[in-house]
């Protein structure tokens, strides 16, 4: 049986895609190496690196107290 139909496996492949984006964003390969761009005192890949960082650790916040974890008391105490 594919786990393709899975509920569980296209939400884990949606948070692993918007992971892999941000990751591809916040790498400054992109920029231009001649680029005199500054955002508040910093470079602008230095804003945008570290806007993105913060972006991913909003969106990781938000996916652990969105979706509860599973542990072995919880299981052991369902059954009471």
């Amino acid at each position: 049986m594919s786990d393709n139909n899975n509920p569980d496996f296209k939400k884990t492949i949606g948070i692993v895609a918007i992971y892999f984006v941000l990751l591809i964003l916040a790498i400054p390969w992109y920029w231009p190496k001649d680029s005199d761009l500054v955002i508040l005192g910093l470079p602008a890949w230095v804003f945008v690196a570290i806007l993105i960082s913060l972006f991913a650790s909003i969106f990781t916040a938000f996916i652990l107290l969105r979706y509860p974890w599973k542990t072995e008391i919880d299981e052991q105490f369902s059954n009471i």
